[in-house]
């Protein structure tokens, strides 16, 4: 009996015969129905999507439970975070002699990505091709194991077709057309989940709600791009396979190929269109056309999905609802965020005016929580300040606590956007929604300004929180940082420019509502918000105890949205109102005690991007609790000799940050250790200790001057190839040439951040000074509490007033204020020379033919304002520049090709008021020339901090793997087993690409 079966399976062929028709469409569609697949060889499917499953289950487990927190999930990270880089030797001595821009170097993902999408990759190959291709009719799904054997004659449950009857009762193994229609099943299966991959608002971004992974676009764009690409590559297969099937078999009494009569069937037709327009949307998807031509790939991509997906479900309906399903999604969240972007945006308001100002209600609470107050610090974290009494005492008043507040004096109409040019060819955009929305800092929004492009959106990460209990509108204020690279940036920052120019306020055809004034510097556009996105809303940054940010370049719009929340929290206030998650200082689970910004910025000038903000953060939260550490790259350091690394390395618990420039006062065994090292570099290199320049090319520890040696770097750098300075600060496309007044306003910055850091430093000796004398004596005289003022006002902010400096220093503190407070006339002022020496008569600066502008009635009588016609008046404390606004040295930034053709470049002025001065000087005191050891910095804050680490990190490519790098160098596995959190590390990061 048995060799009887074995015998009868012998004869069964893997190639079934199609009976002879005289219809030719009659006989082909017989053809195709023998040669399909069997319902029950769509198993294959099913077990790719019980994986992802399984695999998404377990990810979210893991996720949920802090498994990754755990020392086997540090192994992980240690591994997952790396991603690598690379550049081709001497390609950087190549492009600067062929006059090519910068470019960043090539990368790949991270190897937690690689890995998923190589996961993703097998388990498609494993169901494509493991096992026979071709299921019996009559099989057990999960019995894929069973031998070919002569089918039974009771006949079966088939479709009405006449043909089906016809199909192989047994198993196949592997042919032409069983490979081809398992491949084209493979594919069917993967389009919901690239669906999945590039959906951005939940709850149809399944991946991003709260009780899963919550990974948004942001994390799944190069997923989605790469899933792409599988399903056109098992789509090719299928075609592929399919043409040489039927190129092979011939048709009985005619001789013919079977391609010859595949045109008449409809349903092959759809399928050719299908893959045809799949190919269209890879190749327009590319990297280059989707970077040079974005506005056309989207257009094309929000077209072609769609057709692909109809036209795929059309080429075989048995398997349609693959498709269904991922059309259904995609419609469904193209749906919920146009309805959402009619609300944000005010669509189906009658009246185009700016929301009332809300106002907070008892049942809101306050702003502060009483109990949260901090009436003393009491951290582990030594402050290497010196205490501080009166105003410059921690926490301050809790109205000095309630929020950042309007980041300007004038508040833009609802719905259009005042954008102000800023250094370094940036646009800053402010707007407020008319619709009521929320974000989670270092999220991202789509932006679309008409007067720009009419239908296309750009993603730019926010630069302000989200302050629910914020007293006016204020606290939903969007701001942007855009920096002009090509396409759509370029055109943004030649629309402003050309409007500023001509001395417009609005763009023609837009005008401002009834009610509001137009602004009295930059411009207005009417603009449309659609969002919040970004995978950052899971962060939960309460939960570690140090936060480190680190931005490079105008990536700084990310770290200002973490700072200003962070330091929000640790003033007392609840992150549920601030956007993120329930949780601040004084309340239950919250453990963060210190944060450190580090910014890398190519140019002294673009710190007035965020001074307001930094400074606004540091008046709130002081140091040690704040530390801000500014690298400006594009400085090279003074001609001369280069000291040597100094020999004493304080103990890192102990040891004041290098970038500060502050020599706080110290144990007298710590002042002796320093004094004697001071003596061997002295005697080596003979410094002046009382210049501020000399002072200024120390090489201090977590500074790098080593790269300045040329304009690019030859050596293997820290990524294991050439590096070039920009690689840190610069994105992809971003020029690096200095406008017209830019290098003085640069210039200007770093002379007044350097005096600042002389004056700071002459304070500590001061204060060191008193209190060694009132050691001896026994005594404390009120000239080092005032002194001690005096050096909290440089680090703690005072408020900003006429007099620059608090009056309450009395008598006894003259001598010291005397030695210590620089001159009116010490720095570089913003304005050029001539302008100084004119300044009396502002008539006289306009000789050339140009008159003064007129100040609106709102800008003159703004408080806080002045300008170049006003009287010059000496202030103290403060460099000159702090008492202009009307900066001309810096007016004329455009070329005549920016503007267009009629317009001046002196007819537009990059103005500054007189507080925003004051916050760029202040700032400037924490920005030195030079590259931060980066790793040095982040062991400095493991070994201080008191448990686990998270790093935020936004920048270019180069900065992202550095850090990247860095961070799985400094993961300690064995540390996290001993019970000693500090070696987990977190990293929180914005790397994405649209």
């Amino acid at each position: 009996m048995a060799l009887q079966s074995a015998a009868t399976a012998s004869h069964l062929t893997a190639y079934p015969t199609t009976p002879s028709y005289s219809d030719d469409l009659q006989w082909f569609t017989a053809y195709l129905t023998i040669h399909d697949l069997t319902t029950p060889s769509w198993i294959y499917s099913y077990i790719l999507w019980i994986a992802i499953a399984l695999v998404l289950f377990v990810y979210a487990l893991c996720h949920w439970a802090g498994f990754r927190g755990g020392y086997i999930g540090a192994y992980w990270s240690k591994w997952a975070l790396r991603r690598r880089t690379w550049r081709k030797k001497h390609s950087l001595a190549v492009a600067r002699a062929r006059g090519q821009p910068h470019r960043q170097p090539l990368s790949l993902p991270s190897n937690a990505q690689l890995l998923t999408l190589s996961v993703i990759v097998a388990a498609a190959l494993v169901v494509a091709f493991a096992g026979p291709d071709y299921i019996a009719p009559g099989a057990n799904l999960w019995s894929l194991d069973r031998k070919p054997t002569v089918p039974s004659r009771r006949r079966q449950s088939y479709d009405t077709s006449d043909f089906t009857p016809f199909q192989p009762q047994y198993n196949v193994g592997k042919t032409w057309w069983s490979s081809a229609n398992r491949t084209g099943l493979v594919a069917f299966a993967l389009l919901p989940l690239c669906i999945l991959f590039a959906l951005k608002a939940p709850p149809f971004a399944l991946f991003a709600l709260p009780f899963t992974v919550q990974l948004h676009f942001d994390k799944l764009a190069w997923l989605h791009q790469w899933t792409g690409r599988l399903v056109w590559f098992f789509s090719a297969l299928h075609v592929a396979f399919w043409s040489v099937e039927l190129a092979k078999d011939r048709r009985t009494g005619t001789g013919k190929i079977a391609y010859t009569y595949a045109w008449q069937y409809d349903k092959f037709l759809f399928g050719w269109t299908a893959f045809a327009v799949m190919t269209l949307l890879i190749l327009l998807s590319l990297r280059p056309i989707r970077q040079r031509h974005y506005e056309a790939f989207y257009f094309l991509h929000i077209l072609f999905i769609p057709l692909t997906l109809v036209m795929a479900a059309l080429h075989h309906p048995t398997l349609w609802w693959w498709c269904w399903a991922a059309l259904a999604l995609w419609i469904g969240e193209r749906t919920y965020r146009l309805v959402w972007f009619i609300h944000t945006n005010g669509f189906l308001s009658f009246q185009k005016t700016s929301p009332p100002t809300r106002k907070r209600t008892a049942s809101q609470g306050p702003l502060l929580d009483p109990k949260a107050m901090r009436s003393n610090l009491k951290l582990s974290i030594p402050s290497s300040h010196p205490p501080s009494s009166g105003s410059g005492s921690y926490p301050p008043p809790p109205t000095a606590l309630q929020s950042f507040g309007a980041s300007s004096n004038y508040t833009p109409p609802a719905g259009f956007a005042h954008l102000e040019v800023l250094p370094g060819r940036t646009v800053r955009l402010r707007v407020i929604t008319p619709g009521h929305l929320s974000w989670a800092p270092g999220q991202h929004f789509l932006l679309r300004i008409p007067a720009i492009t009419r239908f296309t959106s750009h993603p730019f990460t926010v630069a302000s929180v989200c302050d629910e209990q914020a007293f006016s509108d204020s606290g939903r204020e969007l701001i942007f940082l855009i920096r002009a690279k090509n396409g759509w940036t370029k055109d943004l920052w030649d629309t402003v420019v050309s409007l500023m120019g001509r001395g417009q306020t609005c763009f023609p055809g837009e005008t401002i509502p009834a009610g509001h004034r137009p602004p009295s510097r930059g411009i207005l556009l009417r603009t449309y918000i659609d969002g919040s996105y970004g995978s950052v809303a899971r962060a939960r940054w309460g939960s570690y105890s140090t936060v480190l940010i680190v931005c490079g370049g105008s990536g700084v719009s990310f770290g200002m949205s973490i700072l200003q929340y962070m330091c929000l929290c640790m003033a007392g206030r609840d992150g549920k109102y601030l956007g993120g998650h329930p949780g601040g200082f004084g309340k239950v689970g919250w453990r963060t005690a210190r944060v450190r910004f580090v910014w890398l910025v190519r140019e002294f000038g673009h710190i007035q991007w965020c001074a307001q903000t930094i400074r606004l953060c540091m008046g709130m939260v002081p140091f040690p609790e704040l530390q801000v550490d500014i690298f400006v790259t594009n400085v090279k350091p003074t001609a001369g000799p280069t000291p040597p690394r100094p020999v004493l390395r304080i103990a890192r618990a102990n040891r004041t940050s290098a970038a500060n420039g502050l020599a706080a006062p110290a144990p007298q065994f710590l002042q002796e250790e320093r004094k004697s090292a001071e003596k061997r570099r002295s005697r080596s290199h003979s410094p002046s200790p009382s210049s501020a320049e000399s002072s200024e090319a120390e090489v201090e520890d977590g500074l790098d001057l080593s790269y300045y040696t040329g304009e690019y770097v030859e050596d293997q750098g820290e990524l294991g190839h050439e590096e070039h300075p920009l690689d840190l600060t610069n994105f992809e496309g971003e020029e690096d040439s200095a406008l017209p007044g830019e290098a003085q306003f640069s210039l200007s910055v770093k002379r007044e951040g350097k005096l600042r850091r002389a004056s700071t430093r002459r304070a500590s000796v001061a204060i060191s000074a008193k209190q060694r004398l009132s050691s001896r004596t026994g005594a404390t005289p009120q000239a080092t509490q005032s002194a001690t003022r005096l050096f909290d006002s440089r680090s703690q902010l005072p408020p900003l007033a006429e007099s620059r400096l608090s009056d309450e220093f009395d008598a006894d503190s003259a001598s010291v204020r005397t030695s210590v407070v620089p001159t009116p006339t010490s720095a570089v002022p913003l304005l050029s020379q001539e302008l100084l020496e004119h300044a009396a008569n502002p008539l006289s600066q306009f000789s050339q033919g140009h008159s003064p502008r007129p100040l609106s009635d709102a800008q003159s009588h703004m408080s806080g304002r002045s300008s170049v016609a006003g009287t010059h008046r000496p202030v103290s404390g403060y460099s000159q520049h702090s008492a202009w606004s009307d900066t001309h040295s810096v007016a004329a930034l455009i070329s005549q090709t920016d503007l267009g053709f009629g317009v001046s470049p002196e007819q537009l002025r990059l103005d500054f008021d007189e507080q925003e001065l004051q916050d760029v000087g202040i700032v400037a005191e924490r920005a030195r020339p030079g590259r931060p050891k980066l790793d040095q910095i982040l062991a400095d804050e493991v070994e201080r901090g008191q448990g686990a680490i998270a790093v935020a990190c936004c920048g270019p490519t180069s900065l992202n793997a550095v850090m990247r790098k860095t961070i799985a160098a400094h993961i300690d596995p064995s540390r996290i087993r001993r019970g000693d959190m500090r070696g987990s590390i977190t990293l929180i990061s914005e790397d994405f690409g649209y």
